[in-house]
């Protein structure tokens, strides 16, 4: 994202109140400018529509009511709070909702065994739509995890499976017709040679590798020798998308594309299964790691007490869930247009709160990490269309696990910045051979700063004085910067896309609600509750 010479309307800018800091604020030029060229088809902005994150698209509601059957486990065998494993019997009402083609498990008060020893090593599993795990409404349900997971190979920590896992099958469908134009981005249609095997609703996925990728998604930034992903790989790009419509040749996306595509170039789209409506929802989850963490000691400390992920799927949701002594609490990793959803981590300090991973237009809102996880929010592996919102966490800061992410926003969170861990340590993410941390189109949108103060922070510092440190800052190409505030920091400005009001917070608020309503859909009911 390159707008270093953004034009200023100083004479038409607005004022808004601010009601978290009680004075007024100065509409942003970014916006302005951004706002202008929705209206005027003369202009153009480079800001990029991040509404599009969370479930369905930002369209609408995570559900409240369910018009699928009841399954209550206790109908099944589970009893709380005996002391007696109650997996058998939670896995056995998932199995019923699956065959019945949908339903609600419901869990009263209590806690519930899900592992009570290392002698079940499965995973609870959810593989069909339209299952959704239930708590009861007073928050009283818990999940507790005893003992941990083994990795499936024990060379690859990052092998081990969650205790709770919404898995759709792996299914890749190759399509006869190919792209007849190339796609530039913003765009949200496909034009085929000819008519393709598709209908509304599918799933696409856009995808590429290669070094043919690095110029557009590097801004023409260079790279450091030891970064040998994408310097002998190539970056990478994996984007999910949903058929809206099909006119004969001219396919029609819910969401626009979000990189340029040259036919020329070695680009495929496939059709892609997903399972969707998935939930999880007003459970605890208490897992067993009480030994302070130790990052990359083994796989225990790591992934052992990972406590939910979900795979391949879209338009799902964890929401109103509190994850305690955890590894890890939600992985999404192939999503498309999920979201978490006031969920928080406490207890004993674990390796990672909530990740995305090779996912697109998903979204976190108003979540927490009160228990100083290593890594924070992360969004990794090619992600793209990320919506970090109103993040609160310990001095958790930003971390993006590299792998080629791509068109992040982080909108009003509040927490740590760039300096790594609650030492000062990096602790961003990602094996020095796998960055940058992050790619094109990195928004961060009044962001309160919590952790320790930066002085002319440089978002590309190559390390070039010290070649012998393998890691460094958090890198990001050509990030925007807008309203940042709280712990003074100050940024070097050859390492930024575009900066504006460093030190106050600027209007609008939230860059992904005004970006909604220009959309004209209503702002979403959780978006207008307080955490």
């Amino acid at each position: 994202m390159k707008i270093k010479n953004l034009i200023v309307f100083g004479a038409s800018c607005v004022l808004a109140l601010a009601c978290q800091h009680k004075q007024v604020q100065q509409e942003s030029t970014l916006w302005h400018t951004y706002w202008r060229a929705q209206n005027e088809e003369h202009l153009t902005s480079d800001l990029v529509d991040y509404s599009y994150a969370g479930f369905d698209f930002g369209e609408s509601d995570i559900p409240v009511k369910y018009w699928l059957s009841e399954f209550d486990v206790l109908d099944f065998g589970a009893k709380p709070d005996d002391n007696i494993s109650d997996f058998e019997s939670i896995q056995q009402a998932i199995d019923a909702a699956e065959e019945a083609g949908g339903g609600v498990v419901t869990f009263p008060k209590g806690r519930f065994l899900v592992s009570e020893s290392r002698a079940i090593q499965r995973s609870l599993e959810i593989t069909s739509s339209n299952i959704i795990l239930k708590g009861d409404q007073s928050g009283g349900t818990e999940f507790y995890m005893k003992d941990h997971m083994t990795p499936r190979d024990t060379t690859k920590t990052w092998t081990t499976p969650a205790k709770v896992v919404f898995k759709g099958e792996h299914i890749e469908t190759e399509l006869v017709a190919r792209l007849a134009a190339n796609i530039q981005k913003g765009d949200d249609k496909m034009i085929f040679d000819q008519v393709p095997d598709l209908a509304s609703g599918d799933v696409l996925l856009l995808k590429a590798k290669g070094t043919f990728l690095n110029a557009q998604l590097l801004e023409g930034l260079k790279t450091r020798d030891v970064w040998e992903e994408i310097n002998v790989n190539g970056a990478r790009v994996n984007e999910y998308h949903e058929v809206k419509s099909v006119d004969g040749k001219v396919v029609t996306l819910r969401a626009p594309v979000l990189v340029d595509v040259d036919i020329s170039q070695s680009w495929r789209i496939v059709k892609y299964h997903m399972i969707s409506n998935c939930g999880f929802e007003q459970i605890n989850f208490t897992a067993n790691f009480l030994e302070p963490f130790e990052h990359l000691k083994n796989a225990r400390h790591d992934a052992g007490y990972k406590a939910l992920q979900m795979i391949r799927c879209r338009n799902s949701w964890v929401k109103n869930c509190t994850f305690r002594n955890v590894s890890a609490a939600v992985v999404f990793r192939s999503n498309l247009s999920s979201t978490v959803l006031k969920c928080q981590t406490v207890g004993n300090s674990g390796h990672e709160s909530f990740s995305f991973i090779s996912s697109t237009r998903c979204m976190m809102s108003y979540c927490q990490d009160n228990s100083l996880q290593w890594h924070g929010p992360n969004t990794s592996h090619a992600s793209v269309g990320t919506v970090i919102f109103k993040f609160k966490g310990k001095n958790s800061g930003i971390n993006l696990h590299g792998k080629s992410p791509r068109v992040t926003l982080f909108d009003q969170c509040e927490i740590g910045g760039f300096t790594g861990d609650r030492v000062g340590k990096p602790s961003h993410g990602a094996h020095y051979t796998n960055l940058p941390n992050h790619l094109d189109g990195l928004v961060i949108w009044n962001y309160h700063q919590t952790g320790l103060p930066v002085s002319n922070f440089n978002f590309w510092d190559l390390l070039e004085n010290t070649p012998e440190e393998l890691y460094g800052p958090l890198t990001a190409v050509n990030p925007t910067v807008v309203g940042f505030h709280g712990v003074p920091t100050s940024f070097d400005a050859s390492s930024l896309g575009y900066i504006e009001s460093l030190g106050t917070p600027i209007a609008p608020a939230s860059l992904y609600v005004q970006q909604l309503k220009l959309r004209g859909f209503d702002i979403p009911d959780f978006l207008k509750e307080p955490l």
